[in-house]
Parts: C-alpha cells; structure tokens; sequence
C-alpha cells in the first residue's frame, strides 16, 4: 500500500512540477479561459494517477508526457512549426527530473533504509511538496498573480531557448542513469562505496545546474516584464506630451492616434508585400509606431500668432511654420544625447525633421529626393497628409475620403514614394475603418467648404505643403465633370 502511495505521489509531484515548468520557464501559454485551463490539469492528474495505480509509474511517466504534449500542442499559435513545438516536452520533463529527483535522492543514499523506509521518506517528501506549493499558491495569491504576469509577458530569447533544450535533454538522459544505482551500502555517507559518494555529487551538480537554468530564465522573464512596463509609461508620457502639442492649435489627440494606426498599416502592408524587406523588419515598424506621436513636436517652438492663424499665411509666417521640422528635429536629437541612442528616437528625428521632405526634391527643410528621404519619413508623409485632409476642423471644412485617396494618387511619384502609396491605397479599408473609428466629427461623404488658394502658400498647417489648392480644384471640376 505504501509503495502504491508512494509512486502515485511521486507521479503527481512529477506532473505538477512539468507544468509549472512548461508554464513560467519554457514559457508555454495557458489556455484563454481559466476554467478550461483547470480542467485540462485536473483531468491529467487523474488520468497519470488512474495508469500509474493500474500500470505502475513508468506507464505514468509516459502518460504525463503524452498529456504535457497535448497541451503544448492546444496552446501552442497556429503555423507550420506547430506539431514540432510539441517535442519541448522532453527537455521539459527532464528539467522536472532534475529538480524533483536530487532532493529524494541524495538523503537515501547516504542514510541507511530499508526499502519501505525509503519508500516512506519519498511519499513524504512528495506529499509535503504539494502540500507547500498548494499553500503558496493559495496564501500568495496576489504575488502567484504577478507573478503569472512577469512571466507571460515575453517571448524566450534564443539562447534561452537554447539552454534550456541542451540542459533539459541533459538532464532526461543523466538524472534517470543515476537513479539506476539502486544498492545502498549500510551506514552513513563514510561508508558508502565510491561510487555513491559520485553519484551524490552527481546528482547534486544536477540539481543545482537545473535550478540555477531555471531561476536565471524566470529573472529574465521579470526584468522583461519591468522593461515593458517602463516602455509602456514612456510611451504613454510621449503620447501625452504630442497631445499638449497638438492642442496648441486646437487639434485633438486622435490626430496622432490616427497617424499612428496609418503608420503602422502601411508599413505592415510594404511588409506583406515584400517592399523594403532590408528595412522593414518588426523592431523598425515598432519604433515607427511609438514614434509617429512625436512627427510635429516641433510645433512646439511655432508662436500662436501662426500656429492658430485661421487665415492665409504670408511669406514669413509660412517660413516660421516650416521652421517646426527643424526644431523637432533638434529637440529630439537633444532628448536622445540626453538618454542615450534609442532606435524609437532616431526613428522619430527622422520622421520629425523629413516628413515635409517631398519624393520629387521640392519639399523642405533640406529638399530631399526620392529614397534619400528616409522611409518612415516617407510612410509618415502618407499618413499625416491624409490625415489632415479627411479632417474637421474650426479653420477647414473636411475633405471626402474618396476626394483624399484620389489626391493621394495623384500625388504619387511627386510628393509621395510611388511604392508607399500603392501600399496606402491596398490597405484602403483598413485605413478608412480608422478614419472613422478615432474620428472627432462624422466623416462626410459630400465635399465640405475646404478653402482653396492657388498658390503653393498653405491654407493651414496642416496643408503647408502648398500642393491642395491646384490639385483640389482639379478633383472637384472632375468630378462635376462625370456627373
């Protein structure tokens, strides 16, 4: 009866500590809902113990395996590699191996037992163990529960994951040898052949090795979870300061939510078509996102006798608007000497100083051309010309989404990167579902009362770039034209 306990006790121990295991160090997702996730663990205990109480444990130890193994599979993301995310589970029940086996091991072989003795030890060991680990969880919630969050919030890196499959391989071959010398001489550890006193050590360094590997990949996971939440109070501190910028001149703060969203389709959109491939990988489309807020901090520094004009500007009001991308710009590179490189900040001079930089040279500060202009620059341009002219304002009526998209077009190849704005016009619903979705006022489908000027001195700020007046009067005698 004993030995029955003991070997039930053990494979539940077993179990229990795989999946933690697989959970908080190899970083296995639960399943979305709670109760689901419950059930899947409670029905594996009872089936390990159901085929350990009818098979013995090694039947059990299969049967856990084959269960961790489903669960990896139902949790796991979709994609072609999903069948063999499931072959984590060997270095996962060989981490469980190695911290599970040494602390029952190495007292009985340097004590002398008898067999039921030892098998008594081992059912208390293993009960006791479940025992504290339910007590933690039950005592420690609030803690389990941030602690459930620190490790869920990231991805393994790869020498992470590469550790842990060398390690937990390891200990799958080497721990189970070393249980395999079973003959314990009478006596204490003086008397214990030579090769106990090995295997002692043995499974001490294993032991110890697992848990260090462990406990370094959950610090890791902690301090993962601490940077983002830094990230994320950075990010909201830039969104908050671009909102006080833009409500200078009365905009509101959906202006940089909806630059932002447009951003980040383009760029996916250039991505899914294989545009860019050498710049666009998933790090640059971040920092582009994050950085989009901050493309007219500059405006900071613009007077309000311009930045609020509601009129035409002259000449000189028109150069001290065009000033903001230079001062964003400086503002910005002064931040990132101050804090150190960041790839969001250099993302963001670029995007702050070029975004009025025109795919023809003739836009400003510094008349870039074509691809000299930096790509986010370029994505930004799109978005932010867009952007201001499907929007309401106090100064403007707001310009149709079909009128915007056709200036757009038509602006492809002389204000635009030719290849970002079919990219823009691919993702068109996407980009009119955010229109309408962080929108102030109600987007309307007839041509409001935008003012028209027929030189290349803008309206407004947001229409600096001179370009609306000619094109504007064109699309609107076109389309009285065809009707």
């Amino acid at each position: 009866m004993v030995s029955k306990l003991y070997e039930c006790s053990a494979t539940a121990a077993y179990l229990v500590i795989a999946m933690l295991i697989a959970q908080y160090v190899f970083l296995v997702p639960p399943m979305k809902r709670a109760f689901n996730h419950f059930l899947y663990l409670l029905s594996s205990l009872a089936v390990s113990l159901t085929v350990c109480m009818l098979g013995g444990q090694a039947l059990a130890v299969v049967a856990s395996g084959i269960l961790m193994g489903v669960y990896i599979y139902i949790t796991g993301d979709e994609g072609k590699w999903k069948y063999l995310r499931t072959l984590k589970i060997f270095p996962i029940l060989g981490m469980a191996l190695g911290i599970l086996m040494p602390p029952v091991d190495i007292p009985l072989m340097i004590l002398s037992m008898s067999t039921e003795m030892k098998e008594g030890f081992a059912l208390v060991f293993y009960l006791s163990l479940l025992f504290v680990m339910l007590l933690i969880r039950l005592m420690c919630d609030t803690w389990f529960q941030k602690f459930c969050r620190e490790a869920r919030s990231r991805k393994l890196g790869t020498w992470e994951r590469f550790l842990l499959y060398i390690i937990g391989v390891l200990m799958l071959i080497v721990v189970p040898e070393l249980a395999l010398y079973d003959t314990i001489t009478p006596g204490i550890v003086s008397k214990v052949p030579a090769y106990v006193n090995l295997r002692c050590v043995n499974s001490l360094i294993c032991f110890a090795v697992t848990l260090t590997v462990c406990i370094l990949v959950m610090r890791s996971s902690k301090s993962a979870f601490l940077r983002d939440q830094v990230m994320q109070m950075q990010n909201n501190l830039i969104i908050t300061m671009a909102d006080i910028v833009e409500n200078r001149d009365e905009n509101t703060g959906g202006h940089i939510r909806r630059t932002a969203k447009y951003v980040e389709i383009i760029a996916e959109t250039l991505k899914s078509e294989h545009h860019y491939a050498n710049i666009l990988d998933d790090q640059y489309i971040t920092d582009m996102i994050i950085a989009a807020p901050l493309h007219d901090i500059g405006k900071i520094h613009i007077p309000d006798a311009v930045l609020k004009k509601e009129g035409r500007f002259t000449e000189s009001e028109f150069k001290i608007m065009k000033s903001h991308t230079v001062a964003g710009k400086r503002l910005l590179l002064r931040a990132e000497k101050k804090l150190g490189y960041s790839s969001y900040l250099n993302v963001a001079v670029q995007m702050a100083g070029y975004h009025h930089e025109w795919w023809d040279g003739t836009g400003y500060p510094e008349g870039l051309k074509g691809q000299d202009i930096p790509l986010c620059a370029r994505i930004m341009a799109v978005a932010d010309v867009f952007d201001s002219l499907v929007s309401k304002r106090c100064y403007k009526g707001a310009m149709t989404i079909d009128d915007a998209y056709l200036l757009i077009a038509r602006e492809s190849g002389t204000h635009f990167d030719p290849t970002v704005v079919e990219a823009f016009q691919k993702a068109k619903d996407q980009i009119t579902a955010v229109a309408h979705e962080f929108n102030e006022h109600p987007l309307s489908s007839e041509i409001d009362d935008v003012p028209l000027a027929g030189t290349r001195i803008p309206v407004r700020p947001e229409l600096e770039d001179g370009y609306l007046a000619g094109i504007r009067q064109a699309s609107i005698l076109s389309i009285k034209t065809t009707q």
